[in-house]
This record gives structure tokens, C-alpha cells and sequence, in this order.
């Protein structure tokens, strides 16, 4: 696994200890990984998850027609539709555009719903 340098886009094969580019010497916490393999693979892994949301939630949409739901939050629920359609969209630009891969940091492991695990 490679590392780049944000600034002058050097890349190493460990991050220097000090966090230093020996290159431009510019320290940066925000090194990023140049692995489009590892980046592809989550970001299909992401799709897969939006794919499963989102055909959750066109199931709770035809429960609620067929059985004539009154209830609000069976309404409401259907609205994480819509991040997730926007993150499909953006996965599935972002696996097209390989030739535009610069690199990326860590916290793209995540998907967008994990920051609900504190609800």
C-alpha cells in the first residue's frame, strides 16, 4: 500500500514516523492512501448496502399502500430513501472516474448511516 503526500503528491510506501513529506517537508496528518483496489471494493460494498436500504424501503412503501397505513413513522421511515439514493449515485460515479483517483483517507470505510449508531 502506497501513501501520498497532500501537498505535493509524492508518493512513499510507509508514512514517515514524523509525518513529514521527505520530499516537500511539509507535515500533514491528512496523508492519503493510493490504493484504488481497496477504495473500489468499499465503495462497491457501499452500493451494496444503499441497494439493500433502498429495497427496504420500496417494500415498506407497498406494506404501507396495501395495508392502508395511518401510522406516521411508517410514513417518515421511507425518507432515508433519499440519502441513500444520493449515495448510490455518488459511489457509483466516484468507481467510473478512476483516471480521477488521487488517492483517499481512512474514514471512507464508513458508510453514511454509521453516524446513526448513536441514536
Amino acid at each position: 500500500m502506497n501513501f501520498r503526500c497532500p501537498d505535493c503528491n509524492h508518493l512513499v510506501s510507509h508514512i514517515p514516523p514524523t509525518h513529514k513529506c521527505p520530499d516537500c517537508g511539509h507535515f500533514s496528518h491528512d496523508w492519503l492512501i493510493d490504493d484504488w483496489e481497496s477504495f473500489a471494493a468499499i465503495k462497491r460494498r457501499h452500493i451494496h448496502y444503499n441497494l439493500i436500504i433502498m429495497g427496504l424501503v420500496l417494500i415498506n412503501i407497498l406494506a404501507a399502500i396495501l395495508y392502508q397505513s395511518t401510522n406516521p413513522f411508517q410514513w417518515l421511515i421511507n425518507l432515508i430513501f433519499l440519502p441513500a439514493f444520493i449515495s448510490w449515485i455518488l459511489c457509483r460515479k466516484q468507481l467510473s472516474q478512476k483516471a480521477h483517483y488521487k488517492g483517499h483517507k481512512g474514514n471512507i470505510v464508513f458508510p453514511w448511516f454509521a453516524g446513526f449508531g448513536g441514536l
